[in-house]
């Protein structure tokens, strides 16, 4: 009797520790499962928030960068008539008034532009009712007198105008070189806000516009749309000064804004050329709001699942020690245990020498097979191919033998052939069985390749952006040692493109765009680029030319194709035009920067020369071309119109200032293309580039290549 009593109780003491043992096998896979995916996805919405909030930053710099260079260039102009308006015999002040007038027409966004003598009183450019203003105590007015720089002032608050924002200056001379005055305009916060209103940044973004000093410009925050608080103050985080520090020029970091106390995810960018930074920040409760929700949805599935594993254990070993009887005991728990692991979230299986003795519903699905077909069957068919098979043999077999789990992703394949990406993870059960749980992540590794497409092409049109312009073409020259031939770097800037936008609208604008890309595209050869660097500028690189005339038939098509009429959705038609700059590598020069800056010049030439046509660097004289490729980085990239004015009509060729022929109507071209598709990278190992001979050299960094700039 006392042996058939202790029986009983031995074999409930096994079961008990089994029972445990498989429990927390269950719940540690589960947790680890859902843990690992969580972090996977909150990382994922990081990088797509930080990528959002640097295009954000970038974009910005480039569009402040290029107002400036607008204003700087009506400054600019108006210097140079003051000169020769005081060595001349006529009125001088109605002279001045008129060219203020005619650069202020130009410049929409500036409230006034006005005019001081050496001792800083204003003479032109103020109202009659204004009175008078002397701004000789003026920071800027000093910093002009010793610079003959663009000289952009801290943050103010104006005299007559009772407003921020800050003012942009240039020195006024006599012929004999000597200080005159300065000529100024202002740009007001309320301008800089009203820019960033329109953009997307979540309901708790924020956009500002800083001096080199930090002070605060403008602020728009869309948790606080009418705040002007700090404007004019240095209030910012010590996270933010840290990675200024380390690079001032761009960068990110994820810290609370000291004005609000919001936590965000901040990227910077200097506006090139200029001491001002752009930042952009999104709210981790914006961009991390879905993720919270998953997590709260996961993490009580995984606990409902790790409950009802442990309910159902419980109930199996009351059961069996109501029977009394061992056998029905383990066999009634692997039953209860099978029905909590066959879940539709994470396949898995039991496999005894890599042959599958069980498997739950979810596996089955993942992989697209029917119930039990899969039993008893090798799992070498659920691998791309033998190699993909024999590798996870030979790492992961000896480290579940030694006790330890092994995970890894990999691509495998469903049972119609298709592949789908599997975050596969196994663990030892017996010497000759083992335990594996598969994930299906295919979603996550197509969000990671769509990101990277996106970071590298333009939203708008789909072509290649100035980041992946600037590889190609430092692929490009590192190849001109290996090969023979030359490489075309084009500059193309629309002419009418702004009336478009002014008369029918912004999203006329963007068709027009879109059917501009279309046409230059198919004006080159297919190993040729075609990229848009900003607003309506393009490049265009040209490889594996014979000469320099090669060239021209490339780019009599593009100009012919962009003069077409263009349909737009009201059945309006609408005409554009295009000026080209074209250099050539190694005849201009084996720099990136140098050939965009004589390209950007040539184009500066063509505008002048009556747009609608395209001139060489090679027809521009020497001085210009001199003074083009010894610009530093940060000076601005055009020269002034009137330094230019003497060369001009010598810098194109007589066949190119008389404009080329206009070739014949191209055929029919949809009125709008349609916002580009973003390709489907689902099962790429990286985001492919276009082809050409240099698409896959590092070249040299893309910051060297110069902002876009809009000729005067």
């Amino acid at each position: 009797m006392e042996r058939v009593h202790h029986r009983p109780t031995r074999s409930l003491a096994r079961l008990l520790l089994w029972l445990v043992a498989g429990n927390l096998v269950v719940a540690i896979a589960i947790v680890t499962a859902t843990v690992l995916a969580l972090n996977a996805s909150g990382e994922s919405d990081k990088v797509r928030a930080r990528e959002t909030t640097e295009n954000l930053a970038s974009s910005l710099s480039i569009e402040i960068g290029a107002e400036l260079k607008q204003v700087d260039n009506a400054l600019a102009t108006l210097a140079l008539q003051h000169r020769r308006a005081a060595a001349g015999d006529g009125d001088l002040r109605k002279a001045m008034e008129r060219a203020i007038a005619d650069q202020r027409s130009l410049l929409p966004q500036v409230d006034a532009i006005r005019i001081a003598d050496a001792r800083g009183q204003v003479l032109y450019g103020l109202a009659a009712e204004e009175g008078t203003l002397n701004i000789g105590d003026r920071d800027y007015f000093q910093r002009a007198r010793e610079s003959d720089a663009l000289v952009i002032s801290e943050p103010l608050f104006g005299r007559v105008l009772r407003r921020w924002g800050i003012v942009v200056a240039r020195r006024l001379e006599t012929d004999a070189g000597e200080f005159a005055g300065i000529v100024y305009t202002n740009l007001s916060t309320e301008h800089f806000i009203e820019s960033f209103k329109g953009l997307t940044i979540g309901t708790e973004g924020a956009i500002s516009l800083r001096t080199q000093s930090q002070r605060l410009i403008a602020r728009y925050s869309a948790a606080e749309p009418h705040s002007i608080r700090g404007i004019g103050d240095i209030i910012v985080s010590e996270d933010l000064m840290r990675q200024m520090a380390v690079n001032p020029l761009q960068g990110w970091y994820l810290t609370k804004t000291k004005l609000d106390n919001i936590e965000r995810i901040t990227c910077y960018r200097q506006v090139r050329g200029y001491p001002l930074t752009v930042f952009t920040g999104a709210s981790t409760g914006d961009f991390l709001a879905a993720w919270r929700g998953e997590v709260l949805q996961q993490s009580a599935l995984a606990a409902v699942v790790i409950l009802t594993t442990l309910g159902c254990s419980v109930l199996l070993f009351l059961q069996q020690r109501r029977e009394r009887r061992s056998g029905e005991d383990l066999s009634r728990l692997a039953l209860e245990q099978n029905l909590m692991l066959d879940n539709d979230m994470v396949g898995m299986m039991r496999l005894r020498d890599r042959q599958i003795v069980w498997k739950n519903r979810a596996l089955e699905s993942v992989f697209g097979y029917a119930p039990d077909e899969l039993m008893g069957q090798a799992t070498q068919r659920l691998y791309m191919d033998a190699g993909s098979y024999e590798q996870v043999g030979t790492q992961a077999y000896p480290a579940i033998a030694s006790g330890q789990r092994f995970r890894t992703q990999l691509r495998m394949r469903r049972k119609d052939g298709t592949p789908v990406w599997i975050d596969l993870s196994g663990a030892s059960v017996s010497a000759r069985e083992s335990l594996w749980m598969v994930i299906d992540i295919t979603a996550i590794k197509e969000s990671e390749a769509t990101a990277q497409h996106l970071a590298v092409h333009d939203a708008l049109t789909g072509l290649p952006n100035r980041v992946r312009f600037t590889e190609r073409l430092a692929g490009a020259l590192a190849l001109l040692d290996e090969r023979l031939g030359l490489v075309g770097v084009c500059y193309v800037d629309l002419d009418g493109f702004k009336d478009v936008n002014d008369q029918h609208g912004h999203e006329a604008g963007d068709v027009v765009l879109r059917v501009i890309a279309q046409r230059l595209l198919a004006g080159v050869r297919t190993h040729d680029l075609v990229a848009r660097l900003g607003g309506d500028e393009f490049a265009v690189l040209l490889t594996s030319l014979r000469s320099e005339g090669e060239a021209e038939p490339a780019l009599r098509r593009m100009l012919s194709a962009l003069r077409e009429p263009i349909r737009l959705a009201d059945g309006t038609e609408v005409s554009t035009g295009a000026s080209i700059g074209i250099a050539f590598a190694p005849h201009h020069g084996r720099q990136a920067e140098s050939l965009m800056r004589l390209a950007d010049s040539a184009m500066y030439h063509a505008k002048r020369a009556g747009k609608h046509r395209y001139v060489s660097a090679s027809s521009l004289s020497s001085a210009a071309m001199s003074a083009t490729s010894s610009d530093s980085p940060g000076a601005p990239e055009r020269r002034d119109p009137a330094d230019a004015a003497n060369d001009a009509g010598a810098s194109a060729s007589p066949q190119r200032r008389g404009g080329p022929p206009r070739a014949s109507p191209l055929p029919p071209r949809p009125a709008d293309p349609g916002p580009p598709p973003v390709p489907d990278h689902s099962f790429d190992e990286s985001v492919a580039g276009e082809e050409d001979p240099g698409a896959t050299l590092d070249g040299e960094d893309s910051s060297r290549l110069p902002p876009p700039r809009k000729p005067a």
